[in-house]
């Protein structure tokens, strides 16, 4: 069965599943995760910090660790047979020392439907990749002040897409990357894109749980002083930004 196949056969099975029994060995699972990332982002341009170094001071932040990559989305054939609202997103990052990884994720607008979201879901990359595998609950932010959801599935591994995407899905590379600049500050992650168009996003965000009692920790914590600072949320997600070629 092809990788575009299985993923046809993933959304009949139901939102981003993959059947188990319907598929044979693909990645191995390095190591699972499960949880929320919470993200507020804004351009920097309509107001708010205008750089991780602002950030950390208006969230009384440490200067933090900082890395640099570049970041490259890919054209996919979208699979038939996906949950309405569901796409596949394929991504590679590059380091500044030449390191490349491959990210590969389902994402959409419904909620689980299942206590383990990554029971039966097969990561297409080759068998013989060590892939970690990950399912989240994206929180963001809305101009409004109110949040939006989306939930994915998602596996990330060492090497470029070109090694590690099945044919059927036909990546092909953007003509457009972005430049990332990271600052990780305890639990905390800053990001600077510059993007294809020009412009900068910036984003802080946190792994927690999804819960209530997380959400207004961040709420509190992250999107309350950025707001007071003059940030305004910003729709787009990163996907999105980043493919504005």
């Amino acid at each position: 069965m092809t990788g575009t196949a299985r993923l046809m056969h993933a959304g009949i099975c139901g939102l981003l599943l993959a059947c188990a029994a319907a598929f044979a060995p693909m990645a191995r699972a390095a190591h699972d995760a499960s949880g929320a990332e919470y993200a507020f982002r804004w351009n920097p341009a309509d107001g708010g910090p205008k750089s991780a170094e602002k950030v950390a001071a208006v969230l009384g932040l440490d200067p933090g660790r900082h890395k640099s990559y570049e970041v490259r989305y890919f054209a996919v054939a979208q699979p038939v047979g996906l949950a309405e609202g569901a796409s596949v997103i394929v991504r590679q990052r590059s380091g500044a020392k030449g390191a490349t990884e491959t990210m590969f994720k389902v994402r959409g607008t419904k909620p689980f439907d299942r206590a383990d979201p990554l029971a039966g879901w097969q990561c297409p990359f080759p068998g013989d990749v060590r892939a970690g595998r990950k399912a989240e609950v994206d929180v963001g932010w809305t101009a409004d002040g109110s949040t939006r959801r989306t939930y994915s599935l998602s596996c990330e591994a060492d090497g470029d897409v070109a090694t590690l995407m099945p044919a059927g899905f036909k990546a092909a590379p953007l003509a457009c990357s972005s430049k990332v600049r990271r600052t990780e500050v305890g639990d905390l992650k800053i990001e600077r894109w510059a993007l294809p168009d020009g412009s900068v996003s910036i984003e802080v965000s946190w792994e927690a749980g999804d819960s209530a009692a997380d959400l207004e920790a961040f709420r509190k914590r992250v999107v309350a002083p950025l707001v007071a600072s003059g940030a305004r949320a910003q729709q787009a997600s990163k996907t999105e930004l980043g493919s504005g070629c």
